[in-house]
C-alpha cells in the first residue's frame, strides 16, 4: 500500500494479529464541496422584532465548507446571530448573503418593528414606509 495524500485512517490488516508494523492506511476522502444554500428554516424571510428590546436576525447557511453569512440594509450590516436594542429604523429589507469556495446565495429578509406606541397601526406601518418621517 502506497501514501496517498489527504487525510488517513491506520488500520490492522484482517489476516493478521495487530502490530504497529502490520498497520496499513486508509486514504479518507474530503467531505465534498457544497455550494450555499439559504433556506426558510434558517434564515426566514419575514421576521418580527419589538422596539426596545433585543433582536436577533436570524439567518445562518447550509453548505460545505460552512459558508460565512452578512446581511445588510441601506449599506448598514447588521451581524446575524447577534442580540442587537432594536429601534424602528431597523426595519426594512435586508439582503443577506451566504459566501463559500462554491459561490454566494442571497435572500432578502424583511424585518417587521412592532413600535412601542401600540404595535404595527398606523403610526407602527407609516414609520415602516417612512411617510411620517422620525416619530
Amino acid at each position: 500500500v502506497f501514501p496517498a495524500p489527504g487525510p488517513h485512517f491506520p488500520c490492522p490488516h484482517p489476516s493478521s494479529s495487530w502490530s504497529p508494523s502490520r498497520l496499513f492506511l486508509i486514504p479518507i476522502p474530503p467531505f465534498p464541496a457544497v455550494k450555499p444554500r439559504l433556506d426558510m428554516e434558517l434564515c426566514p424571510p419575514q421576521q418580527n422584532w419589538t422596539e426596545g428590546q433585543d433582536g436577533i436576525l436570524n439567518c445562518s447557511a447550509k453548505g460545505t465548507p460552512e459558508p460565512q453569512v452578512s446581511c445588510s440594509k441601506d449599506g448598514n450590516f447588521l451581524t446575524p446571530g447577534i442580540s442587537h436594542p432594536i429601534n424602528r429604523a431597523h426595519a426594512g429589507t435586508y439582503l443577506c448573503r451566504a459566501t463559500n469556495d462554491l459561490g454566494t446565495a442571497e435572500r432578502n429578509v424583511t424585518v417587521w418593528v412592532q413600535c412601542e406606541s401600540g404595535g404595527l397601526g398606523l403610526r407602527g406601518v407609516f414609520g415602516f414606509f417612512g411617510l411620517l418621517g422620525p416619530l
